[in-house]
């Protein structure tokens, strides 16, 4: 995809670099023993267990991406996938953020949609070349290479679904490219990508694989984090866009802008089949793991590959980590930060923040939230305390060793936690007993009351469970960690801020943020297609309403 397509001509000889650097899982050292070797070509032929072993590693290495810069000072990808939403902005101009406010995003805004695009398809790439290499490893029995065949198939699904749900319908790359005539594809209905790769990649891994049923202890994909992620891929189909697109999936839905449909939970057969298995798999998670304190999720001894931590990003200060990312989330050139600036670039709305309970524990300072902090030590050798902030900041990603001394944050990113979970959860048995599955009411109050007696909040009863009760949860307990947009856009529903609790829950079309010009409408449902991806690939054509579109289009 993208610019490189001149390098399809040796088909992608980059796709796998077997080299510690590329893919740093923080806690399991013997996972990353590969010595580089140069590079590889799709004739290569792979035999050793060795050669295996780095081949799948070779395919987590766009995890790490995820955290990474889009084109300008301060501007980073998880932070531009919280813009669209309108509960959070940047006190710096930097990223642009005024073209959120005022519908005037496009494929060429920054690096915003080109860098996400790429970095997805390239891990996609990467997968591909693994799994069309794996049962040639001669080293490895059948139970081994089913395994491997299980940890790449959930990452190739899980790449695909962070590209299905930004843009929509795309280009489905299922086998390695041999020429660059083969990269020139039209894209496909965003229900065959579920149908055809996601979710038949990821229940290979959870029925058929020899992947560990457990907890992931060192950052390797197991059965738990397939079944998170295919819980959530079942969720995500039981609404929209795949449900009104399953109506007719031959029309245009994403390039003609068509997208009318609301109301959830989506009352079809296949609603309901989707929310019963994703029953299946969040019951299968339901108390394998424990709510920590808001400490532990900072701290990264108890959240990388630990605690309530499902799945991640790995990094390793110093060498591959997210410090820019966290440099987001800290108050603009407020001089706590040892090793750099702090751009102020991913910032919760002021009422996003007033929607909380006051009561709330997460409100407390440095629980989920911090309001003042000492100077870092360039600024004040004896790190005195520095001017009081006027407002909160996220504190789940203060890693305090790297903000007061610096070398960098050891913090993974996390994609999946057991909170996040136990909220799927009651919304699954919630949206089941609404379109008519008997469900009991312990089933439905048991995880979004976990989650509240973390918080210090009173417990809910099954009729004080709602859309609205629990996008409210869901918006308090995953702030910052790229869950709105989503659950805005499989919904179709968005808050409204409020004095002590989101006011009411409403359409999300004709939802106008505060600060912003306009109300959503359907274009706003995806976002734009990498302006690369246009002028490289000339069968694709843009999302509605975007720019650049392809030519003739």
């Amino acid at each position: 995809m993208q610019n490189n397509f001149k390098k399809y001509k040796r088909v992608l000889k980059y796709a796998v670099v077997f080299s510690a650097i590329a893919f740093v899982l923080g806690s399991c050292k013997k996972f990353l023993k590969e010595t580089p070797t140069g590079q590889i070509t799709t004739d290569y032929s792979f035999s050793s267990a060795s050669e295996g072993a780095a081949l799948v590693t070779g395919t987590y290495r766009s995890l790490a991406l995820y955290t990474g810069g889009a084109g300008d000072y301060g501007n980073f990808l998880p932070c531009t996938i919280e813009y669209p939403t309108g509960e959070v902005y940047t006190t710096d101009a930097h990223p642009q953020f005024f073209k959120f406010q005022t519908n005037q995003v496009s494929g060429g805004t920054l690096s915003d949609y080109d860098n996400f695009w790429q970095n997805e398809y390239q891990g996609v790439r990467d997968c591909n070349l693994a799994l069309s290499k794996i049962s040639g490893i001669k080293d490895w029995n059948a139970s081994q290479q089913s395994a491997a065949l299980g940890e790449v198939r959930t990452l190739r699904a899980f790449y695909y679904f962070m590209l299905v749900r930004y843009y929509g319908d795309l280009v489905m790359d299922t086998s390695v490219l041999a020429s660059i005539a083969d990269a020139q594809q039209p894209r496909v209905s965003l229900k065959d990508i579920y149908d055809q790769v996601i979710i038949p990649d990821l229940e290979y891994a959870v029925n058929t694989s020899t992947l560990p049923d457990a907890k992931s202890s060192n950052g390797r994909i197991t059965k738990f984090i397939s079944r998170a992620i295919l819980a959530d891929v079942y969720l995500t189909c039981a609404g929209y866009p795949y449900q009104e697109v399953a109506t007719d999936p031959t029309k245009a839905w994403c390039t003609q802008g068509l997208f009318a449909q609301t109301g959830y939970p989506v009352n079809t057969p296949s609603a309901k089949d989707f929310l019963l298995k994703a029953q299946t798999q969040l019951n299968a998670l339901y108390g394998q793991y424990t709510l920590g304190t808001y400490s532990d999720l900072h701290t990264p001894g108890k959240i990388n590959n630990a605690g309530e931590a499902i799945f991640q990003a790995q990094y390793l200060g110093g060498v591959n980590d997210m410090s820019g990312f966290v440099q987001c989330t800290l108050p603009t050139q407020s001089h706590i930060y040892q090793a750099g600036d702090e751009y102020g670039t991913d910032i919760p709305t002021l009422g996003y923040i007033a929607s909380y309970n006051p009561a709330d524990k997460r409100l407390q300072d440095r629980q989920m939230f911090f309001y003042s902090d000492t100077y870092a030590k360039k600024f004040d050798p004896n790190q005195g305390p520095a001017d009081k902030f006027s407002q909160g900041y996220v504190y789940k990603y203060y890693d305090s060793l790297a903000v007061k001394n610096g070398g960098g944050v050891n913090l993974n990113y996390t994609f999946y936690r057991y909170a996040d979970i136990l909220l799927m959860l009651t919304e699954v048995n919630w949206a089941l007993r609404q379109l008519g599955t008997a469900v009991s009411d312990n089933d439905i109050t048991k995880g979004i009351n976990a989650v509240r007696q973390r918080a210090l909040l009173p417990e809910y009863l099954a009729s004080d469970v709602n859309l609205k009760s629990i996008m409210s949860e869901r918006a308090y307990e995953l702030i910052l960690e790229n869950k709105m947009l989503w659950d805005q856009r499989r919904t179709r529903m968005c808050l409204v801020d409020g004095a002590g609790s989101f006011a009411a829950i409403h359409s999300f079309f004709g939802h106008q943020p505060t600060g912003f010009s306009f109300a959503f409408s359907a274009m706003n449902l995806l976002c734009p297609i990498s302006q690369y991806e246009i002028a490289n690939n000339a069968k694709c054509l843009q999302n509605f309403n975007f720019l650049p579109k392809q030519v003739g289009q």
